[in-house]
C-alpha cells in the first residue's frame, strides 16, 4: 500500500520560535516515526476537510499508487464550522462563542468528520493531535493516540483536559475571522460571550499550553521538538504494527 502523511502545522515541523521560520533544526512527527516510501500532503493552516479534500485529489490523480493507507495528524473542524452549518463563518463564530456547550459543537463536528474520513474506503491511522480523537468505532479507522495534547500534558503533570483549537475559538473572541480567500474579517459579537467558551479557551491558552511551554515541550500551540520526539517514541510501536497489518 502507498502510504499518505496528512495533517496540519503539527504534521509539517516542530515549533521552537513563535511562527517556525527561525527554527535552526526542523523535524515532523513522520521523520520522528521514521516513515519511508510516504507521500507527504500535510499543510500549514488546513483543517481536517482541506486535508481530506487533498486525499481525495491526491488519490484520483495518481491511480497507479494504488492502494492507498493514510496517517493522519487531525487538524480541526472547528474552521469549517460554518461550510457543515450552512451558514457565513461570522454567523458560525457568533453562535460558538456564545454556546452554552462549545465542545460539544466540537466533538459533534469532529464525529462528522470522521464519517467522511471513513467513508474514503482506506485504512487510517488516525492522530489526535491539533484536535482530540474520540474513542468511537470505525471501519477503516484505527485511534493510534486519541490526544497528542493530553501526552505532552501528562509529561507536565497535566491531566485529563479535552485538546481543541483554542487559539481559533480565541481569534474569534477578538472579533477575527479568516476567510478561505482574502483578508482577515473583523466583526462585532454583539453580545457578551458565554462563561463556557470563556473558560474553554483560558484552560488551555492561559493554564495549559504555558505550562507545557515552560516544560520545553510546546511553542505557542505547537509541539516542539522535544514534544515530537517523545510523543514518537510513545506511539512507534503501535504505528509499526498498523503499518505490517496493512501492507
Amino acid at each position: 500500500m502507498h502510504t499518505l502523511y496528512l495533517g496540519p502545522s503539527w504534521a509539517v515541523q516542530s515549533f521552537e520560535s513563535v511562527d517556525g521560520l527561525d527554527d535552526p533544526v526542523k523535524t515532523n512527527l513522520a521523520h520522528e516515526l521514521d516513515l519511508v516510501n510516504y507521500t507527504s500532503l500535510a499543510l500549514y493552516a488546513k483543517s481536517n476537510l482541506d486535508q481530506l479534500q487533498s486525499a481525495q485529489e491526491f488519490m484520483q490523480q495518481h491511480p497507479e499508487l494504488t492502494p492507498f493507507r493514510m496517517v493522519f495528524v487531525t487538524a480541526n473542524s472547528l474552521e469549517d464550522g460554518h461550510k457543515i452549518s450552512g451558514v457565513s463563518q461570522v454567523d458560525f463564530a457568533r453562535a460558538f462563542l456564545t454556546s452554552a456547550d462549545p465542545m460539544r459543537t466540537v466533538k459533534i463536528l469532529e464525529q462528522q468528520f470522521c464519517r467522511q474520513l471513513n467513508a474514503l474506503g482506506v485504512p487510517v491511522a488516525l492522530i489526535g493531535a491539533h484536535t482530540d480523537v474520540e474513542d468511537e468505532s470505525f471501519d477503516n479507522i484505527t485511534v493510534i493516540h486519541p490526544s497528542w495534547q493530553n501526552f505532552l500534558g501528562q509529561q507536565c503533570g497535566l491531566n485529563n483536559f479535552y485538546g481543541w483549537a483554542a487559539d481559533i475559538g480565541h481569534r474569534w473572541l477578538q472579533g477575527i475571522v479568516i476567510p478561505e480567500y482574502g483578508p482577515p474579517e473583523h466583526f462585532d459579537l454583539g453580545t457578551n460571550p458565554s462563561k463556557a467558551v470563556v473558560d474553554e479557551i483560558h484552560a488551555l491558552i492561559r493554564m495549559c499550553w504555558p505550562i507545557m511551554e515552560k516544560n520545553k515541550l510546546f511553542k505557542g500551540s505547537h509541539p516542539t521538538i522535544m514534544g515530537n520526539q517523545l510523543f514518537a517514541q510513545e506511539i512507534k510501536q503501535s504505528v509499526n504494527n498498523w503499518l505490517d497489518k496493512h501492507r
